[in-house]
């Protein structure tokens, strides 16, 4: 008896101590600048394709780097397993998203086209809302890391491009764009 009270113990001890520890990066919320009602099914769809290809690209990241963190496939499930959309998390509260995921911080991000948006709506064609090839630098990038009391801990903002952001054809950042955010918050990755 004793034994399994003992092994239960140390099961929610090495539970808990996750829960406190880890960091989960939510799916990038993407913001084209423009009234929600000229939003298209195919622009959202979009949206929520590209929000979890930068959260891989993020984690595939970091994680190269040597640090410990959710997997994003673990993050998505549990969104998901919640019924909340790769395209919602960003504007929900991250004290409930800590304690969904089971983590002690989320990052969270946004990409937005800004002013860019009537430039690239004009010059785009149909597909303008895409980032791919995208050279226009005015795309924002803001991160912020939440604590699971739902304060932001640390935030960063800067203006991209894609192909700075990202490096063409693949799941990574861009190395100088890594370096600026994991300079800042490792600190949040190694609690």
């Amino acid at each position: 008896m004793r034994r399994s009270l003992f092994l239960c113990l140390a099961l929610l001890a090495t539970v808990t101590a996750f829960a406190q520890r880890g960091v989960a990066i939510l799916p990038f919320s993407v913001n084209y600048g423009i009234p929600a009602g000229e939003v298209t099914p195919e622009m959202q769809d979009y949206t929520k394709k590209i929000g979890v290809f930068l959260q891989e690209a993020l984690y595939n990241s970091l994680y190269a780097g040597g640090d410990t963190l959710q997997p994003a496939g673990r993050t998505n499930k549990l969104l998901t397993d919640a019924g909340i959309e790769p395209d919602q998390p960003y504007y929900l509260d991250k004290t409930g998203l800590c304690i969904l995921l089971k983590v002690k911080y989320v990052i969270a991000v946004q990409v937005t086209f800004g002013k860019g948006a009537d430039k690239a709506r004009k010059e785009g064609g149909p597909d303008w809302f895409k980032l791919t090839n995208d050279m226009d630098k005015s795309r924002g990038f803001k991160l912020e890391v939440f604590a699971s009391n739902g304060q932001s801990a640390w935030d960063y903002k800067e203006s991209y491009s894609w192909n700075q952001l990202i490096v063409p054809n693949s799941q990574v950042f861009q190395v100088d764009t890594y370096q600026r955010v994991k300079k800042q918050i490792e600190g949040f990755l190694q609690l």
